[in-house]
């Protein structure tokens, strides 16, 4: 069985690697205008992708569209 130090240190694994992986989708968006239709097909992708994973669809459209918008305000 787990302890909860052991969570607590896989939990702050996991959110490192989202952190750098939403610095390297920052990065890749750096003077990039993506047109609303292909942000929307990105959004159609994470809800894609929940949906067979069983997350909350309406929490996944929210964090993805977070995310569209954090590297949409990336300056060059």
């Amino acid at each position: 069985m787990m302890t909860l130090v052991d969570i607590k240190e896989q939990l702050e694994k996991i959110d490192q690697q989202i952190i750098d992986l939403l610095e390297e989708r920052v990065q890749i968006c750096v003077g990039q205008n993506l047109e609303a239709d292909e942000e929307l097909e990105m959004l159609s992708l994470w809800l894609e992708e929940s949906a067979e994973k069983g997350l909350d669809d309406a929490k996944t459209e929210k964090i993805g569209k977070l995310v569209i918008a954090m590297c949409r305000a990336t300056p060059e």
